[in-house]
Formats: structure tokens, sequence, C-alpha cells
């Protein structure tokens, strides 16, 4: 006898997420982790950062061989995965009904945090409708998927993405409806420190005779990165290559594109931008391409998907403004929704009939919201301030402990090695170890001051770095007298030698500590708000975007659900936000 399948459980109601501040979170444990940014790992990071932005200066542009689709030949291949018209002139026409579209950006970094966010993205959920207080629709996984660029750190290679996203969204993927689903994305930095070859893997259309081999990743690259690195010189000397999987597949999503920059008509009235700036700028061909058609369709209202947001961290961004001035996007003259990541939070506000959503929580670790009182308010912010400053004061010791990467350790001991070493000829006169204080001081002070942009804003830069850089040129003699006295204690006599090695390790350890602190003073004053919550490599406040194109044409409605510690055990979704955008009125 025949019974039936059991019914599935009800889509889970996310609770609203709380304001309160935390400080307890819990870390991944399986390889590979986060990325420790002051570590060898992020070292080749930097390299091939400084490698590409080279490139990119010397208008060298990877993007001049790419021939965008055009609008209608875009729309018709997602129709035809969706099972829709594919004549018809927008995707919402194809399909005609309500388009739920999933948003994620800056993803892979931690995999365990990438597997929680993959769990996340991939279920249906009961949100609030906007229609009727108080009343509940299903949101079901969206149809399309849309990555906002930063696939994979330290770079989005091949090996990085299939290690830190693909292998634990298609674990998160088995079992699911097997509806073919719509994949696109735009780049980001850390994608083009890779020359794109990695996301194109991810994103470009597969031709015909690729697809039939194309197979979702479900095992690791388990190659480590010295032995990648000595595979690489090694085919380079004998005019090889290395070999690379011709498609990085997520199970169930069918990338559309051709090129790293799109234009997708969702309905009549709202079309997606999908904007490339590689490192630098937009492209002469790129912006001919977006300004043409905005041109000829001067009644469609952008939606704009940004590599960086216009406003970060409650002030200006240099480059959002120039992506926006590029493509002459007008503010006053039509609604625009500006969507990005880059930042690693959730923060939406609005301006006049324009809508700005910084969503960069699929993953990567943690930016703060501002920290610091007089920024650029905003509707939402997630974490806000007082959860940001709560984990301030976990960034000097975790640099000291080494947990951030040694680069900032090794590079003290660089430094204060040779100055302790003549400071050692002077011991038995001035009975402490001197490391040049004066050339010491002028050394940190310079660099703590470049690092807190003083070219910038020097009266608030300069002093603060000067107070640093004194401190830690004065280190060596403090320590000194430390490590005798607690050695006389003991009863043990000790040589110079011995309280010198003991000098140079406390003096490293302290000095660490002091920029680990120095670091976490600039973000608490809102001069600069990156490098302390970079060596946090915090693994809270993850989230994605649930959006809703809706039937008629109005606009669009979202959702911010996500995760404040993705790994504890009892971790459940949240809904962090919900908003609307309406192109009339």
């Amino acid at each position: 006898m025949d019974h039936p399948a059991p019914e599935a459980p009800p889509p889970f109601r996310p609770a609203p997420s709380q304001a309160e501040a935390r400080r307890q979170f819990t870390r991944g444990r399986v390889s590979p982790r986060g990325v420790a940014w002051f570590g060898v790992t992020s070292f080749w990071g930097h390299l091939r950062h400084f490698i590409s932005a080279a490139i990119a200066t010397e208008d060298i542009d990877s993007r001049d061989w790419m021939t965008p689709d055009s609008p209608a030949e875009l729309t018709g291949r997602v129709a035809r995965i969706l099972g829709g018209d594919e004549t018809a002139g927008s995707v919402l026409e194809a399909v005609g009904r309500d388009l739920w579209i999933d948003y994620l950006s800056d993803t892979g970094d931690d995999v365990s945090v990438s597997r929680a966010v993959a769990r996340l993205v991939v279920e249906p959920y009961e949100l609030p409708d906007p229609d009727a207080p108080g009343s509940y629709l299903v949101a079901p996984r969206g149809e399309l998927l849309l990555f906002g660029g930063d696939t994979a750190y330290p770079v989005a290679t091949a090996q990085e993405i299939t290690n830190r996203v693909l292998v634990p969204f298609n674990e998160a993927l088995a079992g699911k409806d097997t509806k073919p689903r719509v994949l696109l994305g735009i780049p980001g930095n850390h994608d083009w420190y890779d020359g794109l070859d990695g996301f194109g893997r991810m994103f470009r259309v597969r031709p015909p005779e690729d697809e039939a081999d194309a197979r979702p990743s479900m095992l690791g690259v388990s190659k480590p990165m010295l032995e990648y690195y000595a595979e690489w010189a090694r085919e380079f000397v004998l005019g090889g290559k290395v070999e690379k999987p011709k498609a990085l597949v997520l199970a169930g999503y069918v990338p559309v594109q051709n090129a790293s920059y799109f234009l997708l008509p969702l309905t009549p009235h709202i079309h997606l931008y999908g904007v490339d700036r590689q490192l630098k700028t937009i492209d002469s061909r790129q912006k001919r391409f977006f300004v043409e058609w905005s041109r000829e369709h001067a009644d469609a209202r952008p939606w704009v998907l940004l590599p960086d947001p216009v406003w970060r961290f409650g002030s200006a961004s240099l480059t959002g403004t120039q992506m926006i001035q590029t493509l002459g996007f007008d503010f006053h003259a039509r609604p625009h929704f500006l969507l990005s990541g880059d930042i690693h939070h959730y923060e939406r506000s609005t301006a006049g009939s324009t809508l700005h959503v910084t969503a960069g929580g699929g993953g990567a670790f943690l930016h703060p919201a501002p920290v610091f009182d007089g920024r650029r308010p905003a509707d939402k912010r997630w974490p806000n301030s007082k959860q940001s400053r709560a984990l301030l004061g976990g960034v000097p010791w975790k640099i000291t402990r080494g947990r951030s990467g040694f680069l900032p350790h090794l590079i003290f001991l660089a430094l204060f090695a040779p100055t302790m070493s003549l400071g050692m000829r002077v011991y038995d006169r001035v009975g402490v170890i001197m490391g040049a204080p004066l050339a010491m001081t002028v050394v940190v002070t310079t660099v703590y001051a470049l690092i807190g942009g003083v070219r910038r804003r020097w009266r608030l830069v300069l002093p603060p770095a000067l107070v640093a850089g004194a401190l830690t040129a004065a280190l060596p003699i403090l320590a000194s007298l430390l490590v005798k006295q607690a050695l006389l204690r003991l009863s043990f006599a000790p040589s110079l030698n011995v309280i010198a090695g003991g000098t140079l390790l406390l003096t490293v350890f302290a000095a660490t500590y002091l920029f680990g602190s120095y670091l976490a003073w600039l973000t608490r004053r809102g001069i600069e708000h990156t490098q302390a919550f970079t060596a946090l490599d915090h693994p809270g406040y993850k989230h994605f975007l649930r959006l809703r194109v809706r039937a008629d044409g109005s606009g669009i409605d979202g959702y911010c659900i996500g995760l404040t510690d993705p790994l504890a055990p009892d971790a459940k979704p949240e809904l962090v936000d919900s908003f609307s955008w309406r192109i009339h009125g």
C-alpha cells in the first residue's frame, strides 16, 4: 500500500534581529578558515593586488575583449531557463508573475561561515507582507541569484572559489529542488586580482560542448598555496600551464552572461544594470553601452548593482560617486535603486527617490558601522554603532596573539633587532637597552600616519601617530627594566644576552599590542574604518537579500535575512530589515 509523502514543514518565519551588543561569538574550526589578513596567506593577495593595480595603471584593460550581451538576448536567455516566453521584452513579461531574486556579496572566506550562509540562502521564508500589515507571504528561494563581487578571498582563484564558495553551497543545495535557476554576477577587486579567471569560470555562459561535462563541485581542492605557486613557477619556466576546471558549477544555477557587466530589463520600467569598474574606473565601452541604453529608455527606472557603494561609513565614496557620474545617472529625474557590497555590513538609506542599500554580509569578515558621531545617518545599520563598538576591544589582543597573522611581529622584529644590538653596547653605562628611540619614533610615526590617512586629515592623525610612535620607541627601555627586575626576583643573575633576548621578545609583542590599539583607536574616532576589523576577521552579522519584483511592475520589496552568530549551535535566521522601492510616487 502506498503511503502519502509527508508534508513539507512550513517555511520558517524569522524573528526580528536584536539590537543589543554582544562580545562572544563562535569561530570556525574547519579548513579553510578565515583569511588571517596579517598572515603569509594574505601576503599573496596583497602581491596580486599590487600586480593587478600596476596593470590597470598601465591602462591594460581585460574588459576590452568582452562583448556584452544585448539586453534582448540576455532577457531571452533568462526567460528560456525560467520557462517563460523568450520573445518577451522583459523577464517579468516572460514569466507573468512575481519574480524572486536573491542577492549576496563578499562571500568566500571561512568555509564554516560560507556553509551557514549557504543554508540561509537556500530556504524559503515567511516574511511580512508590505500590502497587509500583520500578514505574511511566502518568499521562495530566488529564481535569480546575484553575486555582488569579491566572490572569494584573498584572491578569487578557481581553487579559492571552489573551496570557500562552491563546496559549501553545493552541500547546502543537495536534496533541494532541481528547477533551473539563473546565475548572474559582477566582479569586485578580489575577483580582479585573479584577472577574472575564476570569475569567468563561474559566471560566464558555458558553450554547449562544455555543458555536458559541467559537474557541481562537491570536493575541495586541497593543494597548499606554496605548492600551487611552485607548480605555477615550474610551468612558467617550461612553457606549460596549470590545469584548472573549465567550469565552476553551482548546482542548479545556470550562468548567462558573456561579459563582466550586463543590462537586464526585469520589467518594462525596471532595468537591472550590473556595473564593473575593474580596479579603477568604468571603461569607455561599458560607459557607452549603459549610457546609450539609458538615453533610449528614459522612462525606465535603474536598479544598479555597483561593486562598491556611493556611501561608505557615513561619508561619500570617491569610487562610488565617480561611477554614478560616469554613467550619467540623474537622481533628481527619476527613482534609482543602488545596491552594492564591498563593505561587509548591512546599511539602508534613502535620499529623495533614491534607495541606497549596502549588503556585503555574504561570508567575509565584518566591517563596522560608523562608531563616531556626526556621520551621515542611515535608516538601518546592522551591526549598529553600539554593536560595532563592543567588538573593538578584542582587536589589540587578537593581533598580539598572532591570531590575525604574524606579519606585524616579524616587521617589529626586523625593526628592533638591529637597533637593540647597538643598544646593548651602552648597557653597562645606562643600565637599560635602548633601541635608537629617535629613529624608531620617526619610522613608526610615519607608518602610523600613513595608515591613518595623514595626507587627507593630518591634524587628526599626526598627533596620535606621534604618541604611538614615541611609546613604541620607548618599549625596549621599559621592557629591559621589567625583564631584569623579573629575573632578579627569581634569584637569577641574568647575562646581557638573556636580558636582550627577553627584552626583544617582550618588545615585539608589546609593540604589536600598541599597533592593534592604534588601529582600534582610529576606528573608534571615525578616522579609519577597515584595518581594525580586517584584523579582527569577525564571523558575525552575516546576511543576504531576498527581493521580490512585483508582478504588476510597480517596484521591488526587499528583505535582509541574517545570522548574528552564524556558527552558534542555536543560530536561527533573523529578519534584519525590510523595505520597499516604488518606481512611481
